[in-house]
């Protein structure tokens, strides 16, 4: 889990600083706007695969899997906003949707991770 902590920086340091670039830059509304929604997106699952690397005390390949899928979620979606953003063209045909594919799956694989886990045995016994 190691990785995740030096991926969830690399994704947090390069989003603080394509977000300084887009308010420098002096780019459109509109392309302001996307490279914007890429840095919140980056952002948002970068801390998500931070919170792996803090729950994921086992090596865990649920835990891997929605580590990968973050990742490539990041690049294909937040790659394809940043690309139209900056350059004014798609990453590649379909990648902002593939990508956001991935983030809902890491997402879901999140959701599986919890479900097999269960709750600890103290917290089903308390009363609400």
């Amino acid at each position: 889990m190691k990785l995740n902590f030096i991926i969830s920086g690399l994704f947090g340091a390069s989003a603080v600083a394509l977000g300084a670039v887009s308010a420098h830059a002096g780019l459109s509304d509109y392309a302001k706007d996307l490279v914007d929604q890429a840095v919140q997106y980056q952002l948002f699952h970068g801390l998500a695969i931070l919170s792996l690397a803090c729950i994921g005390r086992e090596k865990s390949k649920i835990l891997s899997l929605a580590t990968v899928f973050f990742t490539l979620g990041i690049l294909l979606f937040c790659g394809s906003l940043y690309s139209l953003g900056f350059w004014g063209s798609r990453l590649f045909t379909n990648s902002a949707p593939m990508g956001g594919s991935c983030l809902i799956l890491g997402w879901i694989t999140m959701l599986v991770y919890g479900l097999k886990r269960g709750l600890p045995q103290e917290e089903l016994s308390k009363d609400d």
